[in-house]
């Protein structure tokens, strides 16, 4: 994906599909493992494995969860 996936709209992510891992981490500035460390703790409600659902499975987070951890973030920076 890249960072031109940032100015796409969440109905456009919606039909599409949901985030990976990487992308996430794209859009937030941070690292990749540091999105899954948020995932396990919560901080993306919706997050989910994809695949067989085993530890190492790929994991996909909605838009709608990252665009909300980001307001979040917005607010506490203030």
């Amino acid at each position: 994906m890249g960072v031109y996936c940032v100015a796409m709209t969440s109905k456009e992510w919606q039909i599409q599909k949901d985030l990976r891992v990487k992308e996430v981490a794209e859009i937030l500035s941070i690292s990749p493992e540091t999105v899954r460390v948020l995932a396990r703790q919560g901080k993306f409600p919706n997050a989910y494995k994809t695949g067989t659902g085993k530890v190492n499975s790929p994991t996909r987070i909605p838009l709608a969860d990252v665009e909300r951890f980001r307001k979040l973030q917005m607010r506490v920076c203030r």
